[in-house]
């Protein structure tokens, strides 16, 4: 398990689109870019696969012409090579477990019309790691990006659990020691800015009435609207990844401080108890 080679399966990709005249490149996609990556996922067939990874930023197969243009740009910031020294300082220094990485352009579909288009994303499971990534990030972005994913891998092993059976409080700290994690390595300059997006006045009576009766629930696809928000709804945009980040932030403030190691390892309970988000 390591940084994978996913040059090859780009170039492969863009030349096979090419000699099929760009005909029936969504299941060349599913061939060439989901199908090795099955075996992590054996309970799902390829489409379901390519599904996850374009909703989370995989680049869409129409964009097959721009990739071997784009695959230039990343290779001359030497992404797999920062991805790879990163990983290897992470797993020393939090004892974290092999993972297999895959490293794929982020989709730019639409990035002309919003200024807001994500310049990288990622998707962490207990065994593998995507990451997307566009070609003008900055090599502490990408150091950024590898200590959040990886740091959701590290705490998917202690948790144990399958994706079905993780609870919604323990969603939100996976995602508040995420985007700690980068603020202990890297400083606040590179944290997310949903960490510091509300007031603790502003969010302390949403958590109080929709997220606490709520912490139980299971199943990370009923955590979206938690995490995520929605402008039609109580909850606001990214509120639960501020609400997680500042638990974590209040509770090492409060009762540690701690390395990273040792929040991987603290309940979600012991961890919102002394928080300033405690029950």
């Amino acid at each position: 398990m390591s940084v994978k080679e996913t040059r090859n399966m780009l170039i492969t990709f863009a030349e096979r689109c090419e000699d099929q005249d760009g005909r029936g490149v969504e299941s060349l996609q599913r061939e060439i870019i989901c199908d090795p990556v099955m075996k992590f996922f054996p309970e799902v067939n390829s489409e379901v696969i390519q599904y996850e990874l374009l909703k989370n930023g995989l680049f869409e197969p129409t964009e097959w012409k721009s990739l071997k243009k784009i695959l230039r740009e990343l290779e001359s910031k030497s992404i797999w090579d920062i991805v790879k020294q990163e990983y290897k300082y992470l797993r020393e220094l939090w004892d974290g477990p092999k993972v297999s990485i895959y490293i794929f352009p982020i989709r730019k579909k639409d990035t002309k019309r919003r200024k807001d288009s994500p310049r990288k994303n990622g998707i962490a499971y207990k065994r593998v790691l995507f990451l997307f990534v566009s070609s003008d990030l900055t090599k502490e972005e990408i150091k950024a990006l590898v200590a959040h994913e990886y740091n959701h891998v590290c705490r998917l092993q202690f948790l144990d659990s399958l994706p079905a059976a993780i609870t919604l409080d323990d969603s939100i700290i996976i995602e508040g020691l995420g985007e700690f994690a980068v603020k202990q390595l890297y400083g606040k300059k590179w944290v997310a800015p949903w960490t510091n997006m509300y007031r603790l006045e502003e969010v302390s009576e949403i958590w109080q009435r929709h997220f606490v009766p709520a912490l139980q629930i299971k199943g990370v696809k009923n955590h979206q609207l938690y995490l995520f928000g929605n402008p039609n709804t109580p909850f606001s945009k990214w509120i639960g990844y501020h609400i997680g980040y500042q638990i974590v932030y209040s509770y090492n403030k409060n009762c540690g401080p701690f390395v990273m190691a040792e929040l991987l390892h603290k309940s979600s309970d012991e961890i919102i108890a002394g928080s300033d988000f405690a029950i």
